[in-house]
């Protein structure tokens, strides 16, 4: 026999017949185009997440009350926590020798810009920053200028705006020297945000920046802070963090082993964060996989079985002109292998591209994982040999005058 006899014969058993071989393929198919397409929208977001943090500076990083939250990860917020404070970031300042710059800054969020009869939807987040906010937030200014340390010296009521309000309030003008209204007070426009664009759906352009001591006096004074710090260079990027963590457990009076009560925030932590997230719905995608080929396995073994009955017959025709048992055996793998190869590449193509189709709808990024495609198509190898191993060797040890006799 030729060394392809068996792929020739098993593709001419699968055309012949066509449904029950797609019946068969289904639990191969909803399995692979499981992970894939799970794994390709996980590797899209977070290739959105590192494409958003690499906009930051590599050298900075910001000081928080609370820890990152993110999916079932995220720690109850401790109420107790004491709030960051002015004072701390002025003794960063001054203190640490690894920092370059610090940024205090507060928010808030879900406001509203108006001017006239206009106004943006109360999805706008203000922030009241700084000269160091926009260069260490990676933001940068389109037009005009951001706020400077005479701003938040004597607490004008400027702001700067994002692209997505200046749109909605100034389509056909230049907003600069204009005045526009926030819920508590008019304030003049200086400047502009550069477009960011949009992740995860969202518009990254619906924010406005007023001076801190001008956000304080509008918003209260009595809140906890964002600290944002800047190393001296990317390589005391970890040593300026640990200049920080030491100077705020000094002033905070924690003992050696108590924990710290504050959190520092890096991409980096947000990446890992994600990918602890992640790896559980990796985990339930892999065994979701994992039954819907256990099921398909046994449906693959089931119709081999059945064709095996089918084609007794023709066994004992091919035994009695000279065709060998491991022909016989290898004939049946070769199908049962390519049977579930065939449901695999279905289920790539189908996960590949449902991300891809959906997208528009629900602006969730997909870039396809490679490894993904080549696990996929491992486990319908492996289901194509261990299910389809019986049949072959049933079909093997038929007795040739028994089958010849078979009606």
């Amino acid at each position: 026999m030729l060394v392809f006899e068996p792929v020739r014969m098993a593709v001419s058993a699968i055309v012949t017949h066509k449904m029950r071989s797609f019946l068969t393929l289904l639990g191969v198919i909803i399995g692979v185009t499981t992970i894939i397409g799970m794994m390709t929208v996980i590797k899209g977001l977070q290739s959105q997440i590192e494409t958003q943090m690499s906009q930051l500076s590599a050298d900075v990083f910001q000081v928080q009350r609370f820890d990152i939250q993110m999916g079932f990860n995220g720690h109850s917020r401790d109420r107790t926590r004491p709030k960051i404070t002015l004072e701390e970031a002025q003794s960063i300042a001054e203190v640490c020798p690894s920092v370059s710059a610090v940024g205090p800054e507060v928010w808030e969020f879900g406001q509203w810009v108006g001017r006239g009869t206009e106004r943006t939807n109360p999805n706008v987040s203000l922030a009241g920053g700084y000269p160091e906010f926009a260069p260490n937030n990676g933001y940068s200014i389109a037009r005009g200028r951001f706020i400077g340390m005479d701003d938040v010296q004597h607490a004008r009521r400027v702001i700067v705006l994002g692209d997505n309000i200046v749109k909605k309030l100034f389509p056909f003008e230049d907003p600069l020297d204009k005045e526009v209204r926030l819920e508590r007070g008019r304030f003049k426009v200086i400047g502009i945000f550069e477009e960011m664009g949009s992740s995860f759906g969202e518009s990254n352009d619906n924010h406005a920046c007023i001076p801190f001591t001008t956000f304080s006096n509008l918003y209260g004074k009595f809140r906890s802070i964002n600290i944002t710090v800047k190393a001296r260079s990317p390589e005391v990027f970890h040593q300026a963090q640990d200049e920080v963590v030491s100077l705020l457990r000094r002033l905070r009076g924690l003992k050696p082993d108590e924990k710290d009560n504050f959190a520092i925030w890096a991409p980096e932590n947000l990446i890992d964060n994600f990918n602890q997230m992640t790896k559980w719905i990796k985990v339930a995608a892999v065994g979701i996989c994992g039954i819907s080929l256990l099921v398909a396995g046994i449906g693959i073994m089931n119709i081999m079985l059945v064709s095996v009955t089918e084609r007794t017959r023709e066994i004992g025709v091919r035994r009695a002109i000279g065709a060998k048992k491991r022909q016989i055996l290898s004939q049946f793998l070769v199908e049962a292998v390519i049977l579930s190869e065939l449901g695999g590449v279905i289920g790539v193509g189908l996960g590949i591209l449902l991300p891809i189709w959906i997208r528009p709808l629900t602006n969730l990024p997909a870039a396809v994982p490679v490894w993904a495609i080549v696990l996929g198509m491992v486990f319908c190898s492996f289901v194509g040999i261990l299910f389809g191993m019986w049949p072959a060797v049933r079909a093997a040890n038929l007795d040739p005058v028994e089958a010849l006799r078979y009606e």
